[in-house]
């Protein structure tokens, strides 16, 4: 224990006197995640519309004003030709273009269907699908406004009219925004970053030095390095995740379900990062090479854990490969504790999977460590 406690020690002066990891470690739970927290968001706002009103009706500008009353649209430019409103789209002068053409309103008083253009910039297709779903729902309100008002005025000889109301409701995010789960996702990532580099760039910095060597020729047994290696970033990250809950907090995330399980989960989640890192600095030769290493790691497990894009939206073999993702199901726990409140009664097989596939991956690294200490 003696032995044991002093390569410990070593360990944890040697992170707190590499200022670079300290500096590593602070930007991630302390500016990276509020960055990654404002800057990606899946609500589109805001979309630049230029509008080409041709018929000039109360009908047409009764149409546009529902658009401009949305905060998804900012009616901007009136082009008076249809190549002006092309060099509006060309140039990025406008998201969306509107033309309404001049029956619009007499086809309307006559009960036929009336039709309006939608020019979309699909340059950026994800913007302009939603800029599609939203005019969708727009022009639909609009077109069974008019409708119902028909029918009243047919009805209203006869008796009233009939309605339907569509209440919907979102669970566990009532106002869908999306910033809850691009803080979930983010504090999720930087906890494996953490696990990931340190490990991994502690060992390469010891062969960097040159002192790897002088511990091989010391009286300590593999697994008193292996250990000594692995609990003082086990501390660092745990503890890096505590300092990052300040995130969640400044964004206004909920937290309905219990935080000591966050953390026990967590921890199982660690171990299968710290395997990782321990992979990766056996394999590194000095500290780029393990930074290196550790980029072209994190970003694909990134991509197929579903911190980015869904994965159900995924083809069917990346969704089978991102079931050896531990991050997987380690989001998978964050956000049903964050928003959804549930226990390990319902989290159990995102545990046991996480659990598996990190012990397959801490094994592996350990492994790997052994061998190169022999």
């Amino acid at each position: 224990m003696t032995r044991l406690t002093a390569l410990v020690r070593k360990e944890f002066l040697q992170f707190f006197r590499s200022k670079p990891l300290i500096i590593l470690v602070v930007w991630t739970i302390a500016v990276e995640i509020v960055i990654c927290a404002y800057s990606i968001t899946y609500d589109v706002k805001h979309l630049r519309l230029a509008i080409r009103d041709l018929d000039g009706s109360p009908a047409s500008r009764e149409l546009v004003s529902r658009f401009a009353r949305t905060e998804y649209f900012d009616v901007g430019a009136r082009p008076r030709s249809s190549r002006a409103l092309d060099e509006l789209l060309e140039t990025g002068g406008a998201t969306v273009g509107l033309v309404i053409p001049r029956d619009f309103a007499r086809r309307i008083d006559q009960g036929l269907t009336a039709s309006a253009q939608l020019l979309v910039d699909g340059s950026n297709s994800n913007s302009a699908l939603i800029a599609l779903g939203y005019s969708s729902r727009i022009v639909g309100a609009y077109s069974r406004e008019l409708d119902w008002q028909r029918l009243r005025a047919v009805a209203g000889r006869v008796g009233p009219a009939p309605d339907v109301r569509n209440e919907r409701r979102a669970w566990y995010n009532p106002a869908l925004r999306s910033v809850h789960f691009e803080v979930i996702s983010m504090l999720t990532l930087a906890v494996m970053m953490i696990a990931i580099i340190l490990p991994a760039a502690g060992l390469a910095w010891e062969k960097e030095a040159g002192t790897i060597e002088q511990l091989l020729v010391m009286p300590f047994r593999p697994w008193e390095l292996m250990l000594a290696k692995v609990v003082p970033t086990f501390v660092v990250s745990l503890a890096s995740l505590a300092l990052a809950l300040w995130v969640p907090w400044w964004f206004s995330v909920p937290i309905r379900g219990s935080l000591v399980l966050f953390f026990m989960l967590s921890a199982l989640f660690l171990w299968s990062s710290l395997g990782l890192g321990l992979l990766l600095g056996t394999l590194a030769e000095n500290l780029q090479q393990a930074l290196l290493l550790a980029f072209f790691t994190i970003v694909p497990v990134l991509v197929i854990s579903g911190v980015l894009v869904p994965v159900e939206s995924m083809p069917g073999a990346i969704q089978l490969l991102s079931l050896l993702s531990p991050l997987r199901y380690y989001l998978e726990i964050a956000l049903g504790i964050f928003l959804k409140g549930v226990g390990i009664e319902v989290l159990w097989p995102q545990a046991a999977a996480m659990g598996g596939l990190g012990l397959g991956i801490l094994v592996l690294g350990l492994w790997r460590f052994r061998r190169q200490l022999g």
